[in-house]
Protein backbone atom coordinates (compact mmCIF):
# COMPACT_ATOMS: atom_id res chain seq x y z
CA UNK A 1 0.00 0.00 0.00
CA UNK A 2 1.49 3.30 -1.10
CA UNK A 3 1.37 6.28 1.23
CA UNK A 4 1.73 9.96 0.44
CA UNK A 5 4.48 10.41 3.01
CA UNK A 6 7.66 11.64 1.30
CA UNK A 7 10.63 9.34 1.40
CA UNK A 8 14.01 10.31 2.74
CA UNK A 9 15.62 9.37 -0.58
CA UNK A 10 13.65 12.02 -2.46
CA UNK A 11 14.92 14.64 -0.01
CA UNK A 12 18.48 13.37 -0.27
CA UNK A 13 18.36 13.71 -4.07
CA UNK A 14 17.72 17.44 -3.76
CA UNK A 15 20.40 17.91 -1.13
CA UNK A 16 22.96 15.93 -3.13
CA UNK A 17 22.14 17.97 -6.24
CA UNK A 18 22.71 21.19 -4.29
CA UNK A 19 26.04 20.10 -2.82
CA UNK A 20 28.25 20.64 -5.90
CA UNK A 21 26.47 23.91 -6.63
CA UNK A 22 27.40 25.15 -3.16
CA UNK A 23 31.06 24.84 -4.14
CA UNK A 24 30.87 25.82 -7.82
CA UNK A 25 28.77 28.98 -7.40
CA UNK A 26 31.21 30.98 -5.19
CA UNK A 27 34.13 30.02 -7.42
CA UNK A 28 32.22 31.15 -10.50
CA UNK A 29 31.24 34.42 -8.82
CA UNK A 30 34.87 35.09 -7.89
CA UNK A 31 36.02 34.39 -11.44
CA UNK A 32 33.16 36.57 -12.70
CA UNK A 33 34.27 39.54 -10.60
CA UNK A 34 37.83 39.14 -11.85
CA UNK A 35 36.63 38.94 -15.46
CA UNK A 36 34.41 41.98 -14.90
CA UNK A 37 37.30 44.00 -13.53
CA UNK A 38 39.76 42.90 -16.22
CA UNK A 39 37.69 42.66 -19.41
CA UNK A 40 34.20 43.90 -18.56
CA UNK A 41 32.63 40.46 -19.08
CA UNK A 42 29.33 40.10 -17.23
CA UNK A 43 28.18 36.61 -18.20
CA UNK A 44 30.40 34.72 -15.72
CA UNK A 45 29.11 36.82 -12.85
CA UNK A 46 25.51 36.29 -13.94
CA UNK A 47 26.15 32.55 -14.29
CA UNK A 48 27.60 32.41 -10.77
CA UNK A 49 24.61 34.22 -9.29
CA UNK A 50 22.21 31.88 -11.10
CA UNK A 51 24.12 28.84 -9.82
CA UNK A 52 23.98 30.26 -6.29
CA UNK A 53 20.23 30.81 -6.55
CA UNK A 54 19.79 27.26 -7.82
CA UNK A 55 21.82 25.94 -4.88
CA UNK A 56 19.69 27.90 -2.41
CA UNK A 57 16.48 26.68 -4.04
CA UNK A 58 17.52 23.02 -4.11
CA UNK A 59 18.76 23.18 -0.52
CA UNK A 60 15.50 24.72 0.67
CA UNK A 61 13.38 22.12 -1.11
CA UNK A 62 15.58 19.35 0.32
CA UNK A 63 15.31 20.68 3.87
CA UNK A 64 11.53 21.04 3.53
CA UNK A 65 11.27 17.43 2.36
CA UNK A 66 13.47 16.21 5.24
CA UNK A 67 11.33 18.01 7.81
CA UNK A 68 8.18 16.62 6.20
CA UNK A 69 9.67 13.14 6.37
CA UNK A 70 10.54 13.39 10.05
CA UNK A 71 7.69 15.47 11.43
CA UNK A 72 4.56 14.74 9.37
CA UNK A 73 2.19 12.44 11.16
CA UNK A 74 0.56 9.60 9.27
CA UNK A 75 -3.03 10.63 8.54
CA UNK A 76 -4.28 7.04 8.35
CA UNK A 77 -3.02 6.03 11.80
Amino acid sequence: MKTNKPSFFSAAKYLLAALPLLFIAPITITIGFKALHKDGIYWLLILGVLLALAAIYLSAIGVIKVTNYFFDKDKNA
